[in-house]
């Protein structure tokens, strides 16, 4: 279609406009002016003219001269109008005025934006598929008139009525309506009542359907790794949330490099899911060396299959030995399921030899495992078969076939390094002699961690737990679900699990747990940190003999890659002695 004669004119004029605004420098020979402002407007208004006026934006530059300052005060009023209007102000009374000379001027701006224009009344109205007269879509309605948030009474800014529009346009977008738009938006002002009422209609475009999916990207694994952490059924409703989950649990899983799932919008009704993936290499060999204060020098030999049997099973295989303890572990795990549900089975057998206590055990469980926004839950069952040698004491021998819940909830600002929020955690266990059991027990085991920021530079962490084993004996409970504490992450200025229950020439757990923690963190730089600490806590086999202990001590933080890394100095009172302790990352 040729533009018309009105139209080319509407163009030239704001092509005129805009040269105009800008601003046309001293030539040769030209005196340079320089200028203070003297700006008379309420606070709240300040910052907004200081950042966007020309007169402050050109204020400096060795190319003014005395023509373009005077071009500049003539055009302020009506940029100050214009940057006035945005926050709901109509009718202001503005002067400007420039003094001075020989290259040296002062401007006074004196501005009353008087009173801003208010919201009275709300017109929302949205055409298409959805305006169906269905008892579902009218409660819609109502819902997006409700949660409109400029509401009556409101002062009319402007990015407030961009931000309501958006809103109301993306509850249409997330749920059925993908193509949905606005059509039509208007702002009626009334600067002699200091009134605006608002109109805006929205056009939904049709209602689409999900269909199948068309998976694209697949060498490795089969298409049925892709179908069980599908969400989406078949001729349901689109939702872009669903999308979404269907997405994130693709990319989350070890089997994909970068995961992107979508609609092609061309066809409503049982629109195709678009699934393309790029897959990550199945087999993983990994060899590594560390340190630790509580268990010694460390080698590890990891093993990772992702398409074990070519059926998208992932095998993991390590191999674990330190000073303390040496493991030997293997998990099956299954590719999580379209409700999200992760089912795994473990084996793993141990020798450790900690505190004048030398174990060595099997365990076998199975576990199913469910996250959920910022929570994690698993439930399973573990068998527990353990040889125990203490030294200067019997030995004993114990088995345990425990069921188990676990509920963990991580609220903080960042998981890595987080700086402010909380974790929690509770972890219950249950045994009965007449299912495979030594011992009939009710376990219980919570923890948390808060992070409170203090200014920018400054943190303040908590941490407690606490633990009971309702038994009538620690007899013939495995040493894994009894206490014991003391080392790194828990009271440091004490050896690693040196605090429970002594017995002969060792230490071995108890029934009840507790302790807390107090720290503070200086951030010398954004990587570096400085910090001081309390931790008092036992281990015991019964409530009258959990008496505390206490360590305190200074130490070293660093946002290493891979989180946290902490090194401190401990004084174990108890012992009245100094440790080094050396750690890395939230045990949690």
């Amino acid at each position: 279609m040729k533009p018309s004669a009105l139209t080319v004119l509407a163009s030239l004029c704001s092509l005129a406009l805009l040269l105009l605004s800008q601003p046309v420098f001293a030539s040769e020979g030209q005196q340079l002016a320089t200028y203070d402002i003297e700006l008379q407007i309420p606070p709240e208004q300040r910052s907004l003219m200081q950042e966007h006026l020309d007169l402050y934006r050109w204020r400096g530059s060795e190319r003014m001269d005395e023509a373009q300052l005077q071009r500049l005060v003539r055009l302020a009023p009506e940029q100050i109008r214009a940057f006035l209007a945005t926050e709901g102000f109509y009718a202001p009374l503005i002067a400007a005025k420039m003094t001075g000379k020989s290259g040296k001027y002062r401007v006074k701006l004196t501005i009353e934006p008087g009173e801003p224009v208010r919201v009275t009344s709300i017109d929302l109205q949205v055409t298409g598929a959805f305006n169906d007269d269905s008892a579902e879509n009218r409660a819609r309605l109502n819902k997006m008139r409700s949660d409109w948030s400029l509401r009556p009474g409101a002062v009319f800014r402007h990015d407030n009525w961009e931000s309501a529009k958006r809103n109301a346009l993306k509850s249409l977008l997330l749920d059925r309506y993908p193509t949905a738009s606005i059509t039509d938006s208007r702002a009626l002002v009334h600067p002699q009542t200091n009134s605006v009422e608002l109109q805006a209609t929205l056009d939904s475009g049709p209602g689409f359907t999900f269909g199948e999916l068309k998976i694209q990207g697949l060498d490795r694994y089969p298409a049925t790794l892709v179908e069980r952490m599908n969400p989406i059924t078949p001729g349901e409703p689109y939702s872009q949330i669903k999308l979404l989950n269907f997405q994130s649990r693709l990319q989350d899983s070890p089997y994909f490099e970068r995961a992107d799932v979508s609609i092609n919008t061309a066809q409503p009704s049982r629109v195709p899911v678009q699934v393309d993936l790029v897959e990550n290499k199945s087999q993983k060999l990994g060899l590594g060396i560390g340190m630790s204060t509580d268990t010694g020098p460390r080698i590890l030999l990891d093993h990772r299959d992702l398409n074990f049997l070519d059926r998208a099973w992932g095998l993991g295989s390590t191999l674990k030995l330190d000073q303390k303890q040496q493991t030997l572990s293997s998990n099956l795990q299954l590719p999580a399921n379209a409700q999200g549900y992760r089912d795994n089975l473990n084996a793993q057998m141990e020798r450790t030899d900690i505190s004048g206590e030398v174990t060595q055990k099997l365990i076998m469980g199975a576990k199913r495992a469910f996250v959920h926004d910022k929570t994690e839950s698993a439930f399973g069952i573990n068998y527990f078969i353990e040889t125990q040698h203490v030294q200067g004491s019997i030995s004993a021998r114990n088995s345990t076939l425990s069921p188990f819940y676990s509920w963990t909830l991580r609220n903080v600002d960042d998981l890595l390094y987080p700086s402010s929020g909380y974790l929690l955690n509770f972890k219950t266990d249950v045994a009965a002699r007449s299912l495979l059991s030594d011992q009939d027990f009710l376990r219980g085991h919570g923890r948390a961690v808060y992070f409170y920021p203090v200014g920018t530079r400054d943190q303040f962490i908590l941490h407690g737990e606490l633990g009971i084993v309702a038994a009538r004996s620690r007899n013939g409970i495995p040493s894994d679900l009894l206490f014991r504490t003391g080392g790194d992450q828990t009271v440091r200025g004490y050896a690693y699990q040196s605090l429970g229950v002594p017995q002969g020439q060792g230490v071995v757990g108890g029934r009840y747990l507790a302790l807390a923690s107090a720290e503070y963190v200086h951030w010398l730089t954004p990587a570096w940190g400085a910090a001081i600490f309390i931790d008092g806590g036992n281990a015991a086999d019964t409530l009258g003999s959990l008496k505390p202990v206490y360590g305190y001590g200074s130490g070293a933080r660093w946002k290493s890659p891979v989180g946290p890394l902490n090194l401190d100095l401990a004084y174990g009172q108890l012992e009245q002695k100094l440790r080094l302790h050396f750690s890395v990352g939230f045990n949690f």
